[in-house]
């Protein structure tokens, strides 16, 4: 191995001992593992620091300030009294916002889903049953097990791995989500009854964003209205993106404009109302994803399954590994990333031994998308780890049995509609 692969595995292992310990802000790690890789060259100065332009980073943090617009209407004390009232319901609660999760992710993509309910969690008061911690991460995680089960984009893009092979096969519009329906569901039902309550209950990183919403509002009913339909426009916007002759990432900073140019929110409010931690470690822990890609760590990785298999193994074997190789790198390296490589070897590997692409296809697209356990899987599983103030092991705790029967049944599932034999 190369100087600059062995320190970006270095980085990682430091990067999640750091989250493990608990002793530093999450911010604080990620930007020394950014300023790691650009002292030791692994990356150019431009690549480590980047990602504070990302247009996830833009968003967020646009979308931070637009809660704060939010916090300082009448709605959120209305919303805590109405949960107040009833806090017997938790459980209910608790399967409605996963299923609005579910469905919403249909019309949108997960950063910008788990930004957008981050302003709604500061209805949940200190007295209240449900705390930010019980809704966020659950809700990000459901939002990354259902994501295309609506027919759309993705049996395009398997499609596009499947022609690049040299195969003829190809797959329907239904097909990804007849294979990860069961694995969808059992993963809402999990987070729904079980998973939840196996988060303490944190409450909301209390910035003046959060603060705000104790105070009694400042705002006329005039001004009230003006934000709600600000907030409104902007959600319907994120969710319509595609439709758009704009990025999805723009649309939260024009609703702050808006704002600002209204006297709702002012400099200071901007200032104060950003989740500057949060930001760090989204921005931290992204270029990661880039150093891995760089230096072919994915690739090791892959070829290191490949010489395990040997040289006549079995279908299900050779499934399942590339599965697991694919699932446990995506905790740590961008989705895309990781489905470019992964899907690409697994398909090639199918053809060369005479076997059914389509269920190597699906299983391990499938797989690489469940991120889940760490910060650096996901910009939305960082934006709720910062928000929420996870701790990683509570997180590996919850998410690990559903991290691996979500595995069991994509591949028993992709196996059944798709037959190895």
């Amino acid at each position: 191995m190369n100087a600059p692969l062995i320190i970006t595995l270095g980085v990682t292992v430091f990067l999640i001992v750091g989250f493990l310990s608990g002793k530093f802000k999450l911010g604080l790690v990620a930007m020394t593992a950014a300023t790691i890789l650009c002292v030791t060259g692994v990356l150019t100065f431009d690549e480590a620091y980047a990602n504070f332009s990302n247009g996830n980073v833009i968003m967020v943090g646009a979308i931070f300030i637009l809660s704060g617009a939010l916090g300082k209407t009448s709605l959120v004390p209305v919303l805590k009294e109405l949960i107040m009232r009833n806090s017997s319901k938790s459980g209910l609660i608790v399967f409605l916002y996963l299923l609005a999760n579910a469905i919403l992710i249909q019309f949108s993509m997960p950063t910008a889903l788990v930004a957008m309910m981050i302003p709604f969690m500061a209805a949940f008061g200190e007295d209240s049953k449900i705390q930010p911690s019980h809704l966020l991460l659950p809700g990000a995680v459901v939002a990354h097990c259902w994501q295309g089960m609506f027919p759309g984009a993705f049996f395009v893009m398997l499609n596009s791995y499947l022609e690049a092979s040299g195969t003829d096969v190809r797959l329907g519009m239904l097909d990804y989500s007849k294979v990860v329906a069961l694995p969808a569901l059992f993963s809402l039902f999990y987070m729904a009854f079980i998973g939840w309550r196996g988060f303490k209950p944190n409450k909301l990183v209390e910035t003046d964003a959060v603060k705000a919403t104790a105070s009694k509002s400042d705002l006329t009913p005039f001004q009230e209205k003006i934000v709600y339909v600000v907030f409104v426009l902007t959600f319907v916007g994120i969710l319509l993106s595609n439709y758009l002759p704009i990025d999805m990432q723009v649309i939260p900073v024009i609703a702050d404009l808006v704002l600002l140019y209204c006297g709702i929110l002012n400099l200071n409010d901007v200032k104060n109302f950003m989740n500057i931690d949060t930001l760090f470690m989204l921005a931290g822990v992204l270029p990661l994803a880039t150093a891995m890609q760089k230096t072919g760590a994915g690739t090791v990785f892959a070829d290191f399954i490949l010489s395990l298999l040997g040289g006549n193994p079995a279908p299900i074997t050779v499934l399942i590994a590339f599965y697991m190789a694919g699932a446990v790198l995506t905790q740590f390296m961008s989705n895309t990333a990781t489905q470019n490589i992964f899907v690409t070897l697994a398909v090639v590997t199918a053809l060369n031994l005479g076997l059914d692409p389509r269920a190597f296809c699906i299983a391990i697209y499938a797989g690489c998308t469940a991120a889940m356990m760490t910060p650096t899987a996901s910009p939305s599983i960082a934006i709720a780890f910062g928000a929420g103030q996870y701790k990683i092991k509570d997180v590996v705790k919850v998410c690990l049995p559903l991290w691996i029967i979500y595995g069991v049944l994509v591949i028993f599932m992709s196996t059944l509609i798709y037959p190895l034999a």
